[in-house]
């Protein structure tokens, strides 16, 4: 096409560019889009103003995902949701209002800042911030934002306890791996799967049953007591979207995303640090190993693979798979 060039002023035969380029953030490549034209009299590239995408912002999105930082929009919503000001709640994190007007308006906020945040949007956090320093907020400000808190603290464990007893309050079985039902170490395994990683929902669901099982194929017992169902896409752990829905509200650390693969969109998982002192020393090494032999898995890949499984191949769906099957694992 032909179009005016600043270098050369004037008009020149340009061609379309659009690749895909690295951006070093924080000493990381990261992969983004990018648009652009290439003047082929003078050689020089020019890029396409599009108020809609910053190959930047785009390059930060996707560091903080990495990280399992949180995003901006995350920050200002929290924010809003408890009706606080910029500068109230920069008191409250002390962390300085420029700061934190910078980073709910894209800027890449620091390793520290990030902890300090994510920590404060967990409701037990703030209100212990919250008696330790009454005199950061009016009095009337600090007793609505302590009952809102305390109201969706209560809302998160309910739902949990609810889930628990509706879903996870069976016997000790062959079914659950001859233990009782730990939601805790469900949940700290999905964190151990995510955390610095985005992991596709597909893929998460057998990295969990391939832990649970080969944790009983060596130790006689499963790690987390979940009972795993046989599902089109591979075994999957029972109700696993309640499960899901239950650590989404209950742990903050742990954020989903829809993200596109061609013409499939599927849900990404990733997580902050995992609190690993809940595992016995094999039940790391199971979590490791799984995660070890997977790593370079695609979704597909691992499904593929779940799918050989003579525990997948001898029931049917909805069927609940015994782990008596761990003794046939392929890994």
């Amino acid at each position: 096409m032909n179009a005016f060039c600043p270098n050369c002023e004037k008009v020149t035969e340009q061609k379309f560019v659009d690749k895909l380029e690295e951006i070093v953030i924080r000493g990381e490549m990261i992969p983004v889009h990018m648009e652009y034209y290439h003047c082929e009299e003078c050689g020089e590239d020019f890029e396409i103003p599009r108020p809609d995408y910053d190959p930047l912002d785009a390059a930060y999105r996707e560091y903080r995902n990495r990280k399992g930082m949180v995003q901006p929009e995350e920050i200002k919503k929290y924010r809003k949701e408890l009706g606080l000001t910029q500068k109230e709640l920069s008191e409250i994190l002390g962390i300085g209002i420029a700061s934190l007007n910078r980073y709910e308006n894209g800027a890449l906020q620091s390793e520290a800042h990030d902890q300090v945040i994510r920590l404060s949007m967990q409701s037990a956090n703030l209100l212990q911030i919250l008696e330790k320093k009454p005199e950061l907020l009016s009095e009337h400000n600090r007793n609505r934002i302590v009952q809102r808190l305390q109201e969706k603290e209560q809302d998160c464990g309910d739902l949990l306890e609810e889930a628990i007893e509706q879903f996870g309050s069976y016997s000790p079985s062959l079914l659950s791996g001859f233990i009782r039902f730990n939601a805790n170490k469900l949940f700290q395994a999905i964190k151990f799967f995510c955390y610095k990683d985005q992991v596709l929902k597909t893929k998460l669901n057998k990295l969990l049953f391939y832990a649970d099982f080969k944790h009983f194929k060596e130790n006689g017992v499963s790690i987390s007591g979940a009972r795993y169902a046989h599902a089109y896409y591979g075994p999957v752990p029972d109700q696993f979207n309640t499960w899901l829905t239950a650590i989404l509200d209950w742990d903050k650390q742990i954020t989903s995303e829809e993200q596109a693969f061609g013409d499939f969109v599927g849900e990404v998982y990733t997580s902050n640090e995992p609190d690993l002192t809940v595992f016995s020393t094999s039940e790391l090494a199971a979590l490791a190993f799984v995660k070890n032999k997977f790593q370079k898995y695609s979704a597909r890949q691992i499904q593929d693979f779940s799918h050989q499984e003579n525990g997948y191949r001898n029931t049917k769906d909805g069927e609940i798979i015994s782990y008596q099957y761990a003794q046939e694992l392929q890994i």
